[in-house]
Formats: structure tokens, C-alpha cells, sequence
């Protein structure tokens, strides 16, 4: 572990060395090689080319290197160095002396202004720069054809000059709204990672009120029915607390799992539902016997092709269930409920009906908090429909899920 964290802090750090140095600096390095190579050059043409008899052959070095070395400078004062460049070339050219390399890094001049401005920028230095060439024409009186050539020429150097400048600089628009692209893909990714976190805690929220407020309705229930047969028939009030130790213990033991699958959820890298053993369908049977003897007297019935369905529909179904015999259990204190399974050709049709002891006053509504919410997002997830209203004396739930027509037989 100290050596992972060691060789992760020393790639953190910034290289030192020659070489990353050379790296960093390349763009001012390649402009300083180039000025050097050009004076060199130049100078070697000066010295064995013509010359005015008035002035020695190295004069013109005083100048034209100076100038060249500007290009140093020209990612920093684009428009200085061109001008410079200009007005040297020009100078020279009008006393008829040797330019030497000063044209071509006229053009690279030109390159830096065109590349850092706009259309109109660029159209402005390409046509600053054609005074050289027209100098050229007169100082050296040159034929018509000569001329056109000259001219030509330097249209076509600037048109190349001046298109690959826009070129690279659409280039360096794209590579830029790429990275920033890249950098709102980035931000959208960690929003989905937190958005399908949230929808992950939202689902196991889910799964534990599933889990807590069913199991202690029956319990609430079991305890209510023992105290009530602790007198008359001890038997019976034995049974059920028995029947209500087994219902905590259950209870307990879904917590237990529920939460081990939590505090391991990071090191197994799987999901904490895949840890404990998905409900289904034939849970419900256990489910209705759970609550029963108490006031509220239960019915269960199954209708249709009785077949196994899909586990998505059938973690569902069970959810709804248990969530309406929940309610029920909270707000009737007696009378009678029906729970029914209609297996239909393409749907589960899911009911759940209750209808209150004499005497009692149904409430608005039997779901409370984020229940039914939750129950509907299930659904939808599912392309169903859920309905929930009171009704005479009571309160009717129905749920819609679409189904498979080919599911095995049960």
C-alpha cells in the first residue's frame, strides 16, 4: 500500500529533466532554430553573392538579422513582428541590397497574425504584404511579364498562407469545443452516476419500508389478538405469540440480510437486492396466512392460467400486495378483505379490497406518505396501471401489469 501511494504521488509531480523541459519550450526553441538557420543562411548568401562596391557585404547583416530574430517574438506581438518585417524588407529593397531569407519570414509573419484574427484581419496583412513584391517592380523595373509573374506569385504564397492559417485555426476551434464536449460528457457522466445512485437509494428505501411496515403491522396485529385471548383461551394467545415470535425472527432476519448486503455492497461490487432471495407470487399464500386470525377476516383467490411469471412482474406484484395488506392492517380495525391474483392472456390484474367492521369510519385514504408513490413508479416501470379509491364501507385497489402470454405453466 505505502509503495502504491508512492509511485501515485511521483507520477502526481511534474517531470524534471532536459528532455521535459525541451518538450515544454518546444514552440520558442523551433522559433530560435529557425531565426538561426535563416541568418546563417542568409549570411552565406551575402558573402559570396553581389554587392553594392560602396558597402561592404556584411552591412546588410546589421539589419536583416535583427529583423529575423523578431520571430522570436511573434506569438506574443503577431502585428509588430510583420511590421518590422515590412518595413526592413522594404528599406532593403529600395537601396538594392540583398533580403536574403526576409521573404519567407515575411510569410510566417503573416501566418501568426492570420491564425490569432478574423477574415478581416487576415485580408488586411496579406494585402500589407503585397508592398513588397509591388516595391520589387518598381525598384527593379521589371518587364510586364515579369511583373505579372512577381505578382502572381506573391498572391499565390499569400492565399496558401493565409488558407492554412484559417485552416488551423478551425482546427483549434474544433479540438477546443471537443475538450469541452468531453468535459460536459464528463459532468453528465458523474450526473448519471449520482442520479442512478439516488435511484438506487430510493429503491432499497423502498424495500425496507416494504420490509419494516409490513412485518410490523403483523406484528402490531398478533400482539393485539394475544392480548385480547390472554384470558379466556390461553391456548390460543400461546399459539399466537409463537406465530409472532416466528414473524419478528423473520423480520429481523430480512433486516439482517437487507443491511449485510449494504456494508458489502462496495467490496463484492454487486447489487445489495442480489443478496436475499427475490419474493415472488408464491409468497403470497405465507403472506395472507401471516395475517390472519386477527378482526380482520381474509380471502385469497387465484383466477385464470395460474403460471410463472417474469421476476421483474412478479417482485411487483408481491410489492403491492404487500403494501395494500399493510394498509389495510393499519386502518380497519375489523371486517373483511379479499386479496385477488387474475392471471389474465397478457396481463396480471392485481386486487386488493377491504370493507370496514360496523361502525367504523373509512379514512380518505388508506395510503399515506410515499406509498402509493412508490407503488406507482413500480407499476410504471413495468407500462401498467394502478388505481386506489375508497368505496362503499372501504377502500378498492387495482393493479394492471402486462405479462407474457408463453410463461411456463405453475
Amino acid at each position: 500500500m505505502v509503495d502504491h501511494a508512492l509511485s501515485r504521488t511521483a507520477a502526481a509531480e511534474p517531470a524534471t529533466g532536459l528532455w521535459p523541459w525541451v518538450v515544454a519550450h518546444r514552440a520558442v526553441l523551433g522559433d530560435i532554430g529557425f531565426v538561426l538557420v535563416l541568418s546563417v543562411a542568409h549570411g552565406f548568401d551575402l558573402s559570396i553573392g553581389e554587392h553594392p562596391p560602396w558597402m561592404d557585404w556584411w552591412w546588410p547583416l546589421l539589419v536583416s538579422v535583427p529583423a529575423t530574430a523578431m520571430l522570436v517574438l511573434r506569438r506574443r506581438m503577431p502585428w509588430t513582428v510583420l511590421l518590422v518585417m515590412l518595413v526592413v524588407t522594404v528599406a532593403l529593397t529600395l537601396l538594392e541590397l540583398y533580403i536574403g531569407g526576409l521573404n519567407l519570414a515575411i510569410l510566417i509573419a503573416i501566418y501568426s497574425v492570420c491564425v490569432r484574427g478574423s477574415l478581416t484581419v487576415s485580408v488586411v496583412a496579406a494585402s500589407l504584404a503585397m508592398i513588397f513584391p509591388v516595391t520589387q517592380m518598381i525598384v527593379y523595373e521589371l518587364t510586364p511579364v515579369e511583373s505579372f509573374l512577381r505578382i502572381t506569385g506573391g498572391v499565390v504564397n499569400l492565399v496558401m498562407v493565409v488558407g492554412w492559417a484559417r485552416a488551423m485555426q478551425v482546427g483549434r476551434r474544433r479540438a477546443a469545443q471537443l475538450e469541452q464536449t468531453l468535459t460536459m460528457l464528463d459532468e453528465a457522466r458523474d450526473q448519471l452516476a449520482a442520479d442512478a445512485a439516488a435511484v438506487e437509494r430510493a429503491r432499497i428505501a423502498r424495500e425496507f419500508h416494504d420490509i419494516v411496515s409490513h412485518n410490523l403491522s403483523v406484528v402490531a396485529l398478533r400482539a393485539g389478538v394475544a392480548r385480547a385471548l390472554i384470558d379466556r383461551d390461553q391456548e390460543h394467545a400461546r399459539q399466537t405469540l409463537q406465530e409472532l415470535e416466528q414473524s419478528s425472527r423473520g423480520a429481523l432476519g430480512e433486516m439482517r440480510n437487507l443491511l449485510n448486503a449494504l456494508r458489502d455492497r462496495n467490496a463484492a461490487g454487486q447489487d445489495p437486492m442480489d443478496w436475499q432471495p427475490t419474493p415472488g407470487l408464491d409468497g403470497v399464500d405465507a403472506l395472507v396466512h401471516s395475517v390472519r386470525g386477527g378482526q380482520v377476516e381474509w380471502r385469497f383467490e387465484r383466477r385464470g392460467q395460474i403460471r410463472e411469471l417474469g421476476s421483474g412482474v412478479e417482485v411487483t406484484a408481491y410489492r403491492i400486495v404487500q403494501e395494500a395488506m399493510t394498509n389495510v392492517l393499519k386502518h380497519a380495525g375489523s371486517g373483511r378483505a379479499r386479496v385477488l391474483l387474475d392471471y389474465g392472456a397478457s396481463a396480471l390484474r392485481i386486487e386488493v379490497t377491504n370493507h370496514l367492521g360496523a361502525g367504523e369510519v373509512p379514512p380518505v385514504s388508506h395510503f399515506s406518505g410515499h406509498g402509493l408513490i412508490g407503488l406507482r413508479e413500480r407499476v410504471a416501470l413495468l407500462g401498467g396501471t394502478l388505481t386506489a379509491h375508497p368505496i362503499l364501507n372501504g377502500f378498492h385497489l387495482e393493479a394492471v401489469l402486462p405479462c407474457a402470454e408463453n410463461s411456463d405453466l405453475a
